[in-house]
């Protein structure tokens, strides 16, 4: 049974960990200027509301969807608390995020560099947010 306050607390905290995160990590990608060598009419110009979008769609898939989802399976896991996370981070990098960005790679032409931030980014999101949300529910 999803207990409302523990989701709720769980949110805020998931939440608070993917802003600053997600913060860090877009400054971070805007001084690597990665996509430098494609032209500027296919990248959206670095502003707050791009900024603003990019966290809303990862609070809503990373956030929201996972919180309510381990509310409801974690008592059938086998193991529980941060290793749960962490395990469930590495399963969903390994069997959705790799394959879609090789997919790409092989389809557009990309930066590598780019690629590889972007998973690298992906994965440390997913370990974050769910070692919270698995840290939480155990309390």
């Amino acid at each position: 049974m999803i207990s409302l306050p523990q989701m709720l607390y769980t949110l805020l905290w998931a939440g608070l960990a993917l802003l600053i995160f997600e913060s860090l990590w877009y400054v971070l990608e805007n001084r690597l200027n990665l996509l430098g060598k494609l032209p500027a009419e296919l990248i959206e110009p670095p502003n707050l509301s791009l900024l603003i979008s990019r966290y809303i769609m990862q609070f809503a898939f990373l956030v929201v969807a996972p919180t309510i989802i381990y509310g409801w399976v974690y008592i059938l896991l086998p193991f529980y608390g941060v290793r749960a996370g962490i395990a469930s981070a590495l399963i969903l990098f390994v069997m959705g995020a790799v394959p879609f960005s090789v997919m790409i790679m092989s389809r557009i032409k990309l930066p590598l560099s780019f690629i590889l931030f972007q998973l690298a980014g992906h994965l440390l999101r997913l370990i974050l947010v769910f070692g919270i949300i698995s840290y939480i529910y155990i309390l």
